[in-house]
């Protein structure tokens, strides 16, 4: 029987024993599920202003480009959408799954289909109402 396709070995309950062991010698302690990774340690100065979570590194990826148009022009919405998608795609597939030939077309079908559902549109016209909100202020957000 090829190894390869057994998978990895088995894990004896003495080897979990042993490593249970270490980490207690280590100090390491239990840590709850919802501690935060700034309660376990401190980042360097460098890394302190990278963003930390999915939610953060999505919003600066997407950030430039929401801020380049134009919030009167009317066509805003279907633009907004598509860079919203770009920037789904690109977190979860890579850059590069962006620069397909195909993706123009794919991107598109994406966008129509979340602004055809009016849940799915209301949520993104609320996301980019609060977003122009919070990057140029209360005062330049129309009435």
């Amino acid at each position: 029987m090829d190894p390869l396709k057994q998978g990895p070995p088995p894990l004896s309950t003495e080897w979990f024993e042993t490593q249970k062991k270490k980490m207690k010698e280590a100090g390491v302690r239990d840590t709850p599920t919802s501690e935060k990774a700034h309660d376990v340690y401190t980042p360097s100065k460098a890394a302190q202003g990278l963003p930390s979570t999915k939610q953060e590194k999505f919003l600066e990826n997407v950030k430039p480009g929401l801020l380049e148009l134009d919030p009167e022009d009317e066509e805003y919405l279907p633009k907004a959408t598509k860079k919203l998608v770009d920037g789904v795609i690109g977190q979860e597939y890579g850059e590069h799954f962006t620069r397909n030939p195909a993706y123009p077309q794919m991107q598109n079908k994406i966008a129509r289909t979340i602004l055809a559902d009016p849940t799915h549109r209301e949520a993104v016209e609320d996301f980019l109402s609060v977003f122009q909100m919070t990057q140029r202020g209360p005062d330049s957000a129309a009435g």
